[in-house]
């Protein structure tokens, strides 16, 4: 007996392939675990954030404020912006999200800590550099959706926030 058997997918570990019968029962067991028990909504993006944590060994921040602001623009509508803060014990980042008229959000940040650039990066690996300078970020024209922001201190862990939304 082929003992490289028991290693391939067509066969059930017993010596016998599988035939159609144990397919259509496989595929009636994923269907009803999937149906009653689903993956919870944003699991694969926390898993993926949770990932790139432990691989940076990063420090997170926390959300430490999140209060609504409200500007003027030209007409008499009132623009709604969300300010959020996250801090650590080595660094705070404070950022201002507003919508653009095309639909794209822009952000403002200032930060504590003395770095060149700070990233904005997404759930699905896309990110976007931008420099610091005299502790202050825009991000402009940017593609709404769940973000993060990425610290590099000079000499220190990296500083993941919290996803928010842009």
């Amino acid at each position: 007996m082929d003992d490289d058997r028991d290693q391939r997918p067509d066969h059930d570990g017993g010596g016998l392939p599988m035939d159609q019968g144990d397919v259509a029962l496989l595929t009636e067991l994923r269907e009803t675990v999937t149906r009653l028990d689903p993956c919870p909504a944003g699991l694969t993006e926390r898993i993926a954030f949770a990932l790139t944590v432990q691989a940076l060994q990063a420090e997170v921040a926390e959300l430490t404020r999140a209060p609504l602001v409200l500007t003027r623009a030209d007409d008499d509508e009132p623009d709604q912006a969300m300010t959020v803060t996250f801090s650590t014990d080595s660094v705070s980042v404070m950022v201002t999200v507003s919508g653009e008229t095309d639909g794209t959000a822009r952000v403002d940040g200032w930060i504590t800590c003395d770095v060149e650039e700070i990233e904005l990066a997404r759930p699905d690996g896309r990110s976007e550099v931008v420099p610091v300078r005299d502790g202050r970020f825009v991000l402009g024209s940017v593609e709404r959706g769940p973000a993060y922001l990425v610290v590099r201190p000079p000499g220190g862990r990296p500083v993941l926030t919290p996803t928010f939304a842009l």
